[in-house]
This record gives C-alpha cells, sequence and structure tokens, in this order.
C-alpha cells in the first residue's frame, strides 16, 4: 500500500530506471498503473529530480492520446507515479507479430501520435524518447503515448550532461546522437523512424552497439522504405523521408504540419513533402575544424572569362604542388646527408575510453600511429572503444612512434534458446546455463500449452543478443474459458448444436420431472448451470420433460387389474370409489365403470388416474 491509498499488485514491466505494476486506487475503486523508482536510484538525488519531473510533464498532459497521469508522491523511501491503466499492447509487439502493417494503418497509428506530440509542444514539452515501446494501442484501436521520463520543458535550462545521450539510439535523432541542443523536431524524426518501422519491420539504422547506431543516425542516409516494402505508396514515403532529414530545418517544422501531411495522404490528396536535399559529404570531420571551415565561393562565370580565370586557378595550384614536392626532397635529401639529429618526443595522449576512430586521429594530431594490437570480448564497454593502450597516457615518445591499442569487441553475443513448453524456473535454469537472465513474466491464455508452462518469449529462439540480456517469457494460464449457454426449452439436437458453437460437448440425456416452460421432450434442466465458466470441450448434462402418454380404457377392470395397468403404462391410480346407480361395468359388481382422466387422454408420465367401481 502506497500513501495509504494505492494497492500494489503484480509487475506489468520494467524500465531504465523504474517498474510499472498494476494496481487499485482503494478510494476511487479503479484500477491503475504504479510506476516506482527503481531501488538502486531512489538515493540518488539526481535520478528522483528527473523522476520527479517526469510526473510533472506529463501531469500537464491532458489529452486523449497521452496516458494520464493521477498521482505522485513518495512513502518510506519509494517514489511512485499513479497513472491511467491502459489495457493493450505495445506498438513495439504490434510490429513484431503483425509488421509490416498497411501503409493506411501505419499512417492513423502516426497521425495519432503527432496530435499528442503537437500538444505537448504547444506547451513545451519535448518527449525526447519516441520510440514503439512507448506507443500503446487499446483493443478499440486507440493510440495512447506514454512515458515521459526523459521529457523537459523547452522553456527551461538546457541540459548539460558531458557524454550523456538520452533516449533509445535507433530512435535517437541526429543532434541528440551529438549531444547538441534539442527541440521538438526531434521528436519529428523519432517518429519518423518509428513510421519507417511500421512499414518495412525494421529501423533505417542498425548496429553493434548503441554508438555505432548514433553514427549512422548522423552520417548516412536511410534506404527508402519502398525498396523494403513494395506496397508503400510514394506519398508516404516522401512523409517518412522528410521527417527523417538529417537537417532540423530540412524536416517538418512541428508536428501540426506532419499531421496535416499525414491527413492529406489517408484523404487521398497530394501531400506537402518536398524532395530531400542532397546529403552533405559524410567525411568526419573534428567538430574544431568544422567550426572553423570555410567554404569557396563558387560564382566563376560560365563564359570565357570564368574559363580563364579557371586556367589561371588550376596554373597557380600546379606550381605551388611542384614547389611542395622539390621542398620535400630537398628536406629529405639534406636529412640523408646531415643525419637525422635529435628525434622530437612528444605526450602521448589519452585513448582509453574513447571511440577507436576519434583515438586514430587524435594521435595524428600528435604526430603518432595507431596500431590495434588485440580485439577483446567485454561485457562493460561498447565495440569500438579502446580498453587498453601502450606507451600509457601522458608518456612520452618518439615523434612517429605507434601506440599499440586493446579495442573492446563489446559483449559476446549468445543465442538465445527455446524456451517453448518449459516451466518458469525450467525457463530461468536455461537461460542461466546460456549465460542470460530472465526478465518480465507474464500470463496470458493459450490453447495448446500446458498451463503454466511457456509459449512466448522476447527475443525469440535463434537470435542472438549480448551475454547477460533479459528475456522476458508468457507462461500460459490455460484455455481461455468459455461461458456456459442457457438451454431450457430447447431439444437435445438443438442444444447439441448450440453446445458446439460455444465449443462446447453434449454430454448424458436423461429424462425427468422439473419446472420447465418447456413442453415434453425439452430441456427442463442442465448441469453446468448457465453462464458458469468452464474450459472448452466441457460436457453439459441435461434433463429432458418426457413425452406424454395416453390414458389407457381401464372399464371393467377390477382395482387391482386397473392399478397395474397404469403402473405398466407410465401412469398411476389414483383415488378409487363406488360409483352411483347409472355407473355400469361390463363385467359386474367391483370392477370398474368410469374413470378420470377419460381413456385416450394425453398426460405427461406419473399422472394419477381416478376410478369408480360398480356397486
Amino acid at each position: 500500500m502506497l500513501g495509504g491509498r494505492y494497492e500494489v499488485h503484480a509487475p506489468l514491466g520494467e524500465g531504465g530506471m523504474a517498474t510499472v505494476f498494476r494496481g487499485v486506487d482503494t478510494v476511487l475503486g479503479r484500477p491503475v498503473a504504479v510506476k516506482v523508482l527503481a531501488p538502486r536510484y531512489a538515493k540518488d538525488a539526481t535520478f528522483v529530480a528527473r523522476f520527479r519531473r517526469e510526473a510533472q510533464s506529463a501531469a500537464a498532459m491532458n489529452h486523449p492520446n497521452v496516458v494520464n497521469v493521477y498521482d505522485t508522491g513518495s512513502d518510506r523511501g519509494v517514489h511512485y507515479i499513479v497513472m491511467e491503466l491502459v489495457e493493450g499492447r505495445t506498438l513495439r509487439e504490434v510490429i513484431r507479430e503483425e509488421g509490416p502493417l498497411l501503409p493506411e494503418r501505419a499512417a492513423e497509428i502516426a497521425a495519432a501520435v503527432c496530435q499528442a506530440l503537437a500538444f505537448a509542444h504547444e506547451r513545451g514539452i519535448v518527449h525526447r524518447d519516441v520510440k514503439p515501446g512507448n506507443i500503446m494501442l487499446t483493443p478499440t484501436g486507440e493510440v495512447k503515448v506514454m512515458d515521459f521520463g526523459i521529457a523537459r520543458a523547452t522553456s527551461g535550462e538546457a541540459l548539460t550532461q558531458t557524454a550523456t545521450v538520452l533516449g533509445t539510439a535507433s530512435y535517437i535523432s541526429p543532434e541528440q546522437a551529438q549531444g547538441e541542443s534539442v527541440d521538438a523536431r526531434s521528436d519529428i524524426y523519432s517518429l519518423g523512424v518509428v513510421l519507417y518501422e511500421m512499414l518495412t519491420r525494421q529501423v533505417p539504422f542498425s548496429g553493434d552497439n548503441p554508438v555505432a547506431i548514433a553514427y549512422k543516425h548522423v552520417q548516412e542516409e536511410a534506404i527508402r522504405p519502398s525498396r523494403l516494402n513494395a506496397d508503400v505508396p510514394q506519398p508516404l514515403e516522401s512523409i517518412v523521408l522528410k521527417a527523417l532529414a538529417k537537417n532540423p530545418a530540412n524536416r517538418y517544422q512541428s508536428a501540426a504540419e506532419m499531421l496535416a501531411d499525414l491527413q492529406r495522404f489517408l484523404a487521398g490528396q497530394s501531400v506537402q513533402a518536398t524532395p530531400l536535399l542532397p546529403p552533405e559529404p559524410t567525411e568526419v570531420i573534428a567538430r574544431e575544424a568544422r567550426e572553423t571551415l570555410v567554404l569557396p565561393a563558387t560564382e566563376a562565370g560560365a563564359g570565357p572569362a570564368g574559363r580563364s580565370a579557371g586556367r589561371t586557378a588550376a596554373f597557380v595550384i600546379a606550381v605551388i604542388l611542384l614547389l611542395a614536392t622539390l621542398g620535400v626532397l630537398f628536406f629529405l635529401l639534406a636529412r640523408q646527408i646531415i643525419g637525422d639529429g635529435d628525434v622530437a618526443q612528444v605526450t602521448v595522449p589519452n585513448c582509453v575510453n574513447r571511440r577507436l576512430d576519434a583515438c586514430r586521429l587524435l594521435l595524428r594530431q600528435e604526430g603518432l600511429k595507431a596500431n590495434v594490437s588485440e580485439r577483446r570480448a567485454n561485457p562493460d564497454i561498447p565495440a569500438g572503444v579502446v580498453i587498453e593502450q601502450d606507451p600509457a597516457a601522458d608518456d612520452t615518445a618518439d615523434e612517429g612512434a605507434t601506440v599499440d591499442l586493446v579495442v573492446s569487441n563489446g559483449p559476446v553475443e549468445v543465442e538465445v534458446p527455446d524456451l517453448t513448453g518449459k516451466t518458469e524456473d525450467q525457463a530461468r535454469q536455461t537461460l542461466e546455463d546460456n549465460d542470460l537472465t530472465l526478465g518480465s513474466v507474464d500470463r496470458a491464455f493459450s490453447p495448446d500449452v500446458e498451463e503454466d508452462h511457456v509459449f512466448r518469449q522476447d527475443p525469440g529462439a535463434g537470435e542472438n543478443v549480448p551475454q547477460g540480456s533479459a528475456v522476458d517469457i508468457t507462461l500460459s494460464a490455460g484455455q481461455e474459458p468459455v461461458d456456459v449457454p442457457a438451454l431450457t426449452g430447447l431439444s437435445p439436437d438443438d442444444a447439441q448444436q448450440v453446445l458446439e458453437t460455444a465449443g462446447l460437448r453434449l454430454g448424458t440425456v436423461e429424462e425427468g420431472t422439473c419446472t420447465s416452460d418447456g413442453g415434453p421432450g425439452t430441456i427442463c434442466a442442465q448441469d453446468p448451470d448457465p453462464n458458469v465458466q468452464v474450459n472448452p470441450d466441457t460436457e453439459v448434462d441435461v434433463t429432458v420433460q418426457p413425452q406424454n402418454i395416453e390414458v389407457p380404457d381401464l372399464t371393467g377392470m377390477t382395482e387391482t387389474e386397473a392399478k397395474q395397468a397404469l403402473k405398466d403404462g407410465g401412469l398411476q391410480l389414483g383415488d378409487t370409489t363406488t360409483g352411483g346407480a347409472t355407473c355400469i361395468s361390463p363385467n359386474g359388481s367391483g370392477t370398474v365403470c368410469a374413470q378420470e382422466p377419460d381413456d385416450g387422454t394425453q398426460v405427461p408420465p406419473g399422472t394419477s388416474v381416478d376410478i369408480a367401481l360398480q356397486a
């Protein structure tokens, strides 16, 4: 119980810094989702402040396409946020199970996310982590954006976390990847990646580690969606590519602008997305050099004067190159004759924890060479990052010397085993045997897999993942129960058809008298009762009203004979009286001269028949 009000039940999922639980607001009696900050961060003032900022950002978001935040607080050191409980699946699950999506459906989902982002951007809030895992789809088709965990107000103080990139690598914008200023257009880029994935079932950029993926966001162009899925219409592809522009100035400038284009596409109208500008050069330039780089003007005319100026420039360049070459040759000859003299000493820069390409540039600037002497697996350091160097940082070395580098290969990848059909304990042990861990454990109905055994896993069997990764499983909750239909008043044949439609079977059929509005031959009782939930293929036993019996003619029989005749016919003897002077039997005194009901009457089994005997 948190805050004396919220009951916390089973976990729904776990994120980078918090776990979400299913809960109940005991005051209002409604189900809620309770996000609890992980214990390892609860004592860190920075994480607590970020957690509270999430609550403040999300609490201001009252929109049908945004998950509502109801409350927040702390209880005995536990920091929590109470949110709307959204039933359904994440877009990530939908893409994995159903993707690629139909273009129209993908555009509809993207338009709904645009509406949520436009609402947030108008209030100065940038989401900063738009991805399929943060988009919920309800069973009725509603789209809900959630988890403003790293959102911040654009009007607030800029974030200054050195070497920290917020967001998920596959969906971050180029400016996020470079640690630069982020605004609403960064969310538009991330939504472009999501729309790309909905249409192609893959993200535009992938790599061995987050750093490699971030590098591609900055330097590489995405493959056109239509080359991966021929069903992607050209107008929708134009919307995707405009959202994915590297330069924020070339993207949609607002979520409302992108929403308008998506709505035009869905209405069959022409979209306003303009062709992409040619990509910038992909050569990596150091930040300092990039800031001071000035490109020469290109205004030379195409006439004779322009051609003459071009020839003059070419002649000057050729002379400069010739003189430079002669200078180098003279220098080398002089060194050969005079001798090398003293070799300059330089200080070795620190390459540890730097990317290999950055390290090469750094060593080159100091007049040193880089040599990768070893590549080594490391679960904590991304691939392509330097682990060790020789000589060490701040040592002196001869100019032109080689620095040996040990570079990380990242974590060792292992193949995910097949967990289908295993119990939770068996799955945990199998994962541990394969250097993996058990992630979240969910339950769902399964028609084929035994209860409490795995029938779904993520990542799937056969996928390669880093050593130590978590694998989520879904255990079978057994077959989904069905409601027993009401059979009273139906014939056994009709009841059998009704039961088969419901996934059940007709069991024993017995005759018996019971209270029912139906006539003879119809069902008057059943077991199990109507509306009781049972497993599919369960038998339902029924009791049927017996058919009517014809009353026999008892005239002339003795009382004993009449009683036996009624018993043989499924009836019983009722009252016996002595008839009057007009009650005459063909067999004389002591035999039946009258009966009630009369012979030939149709009556239910067990009915009593009264008789009168001749005096």
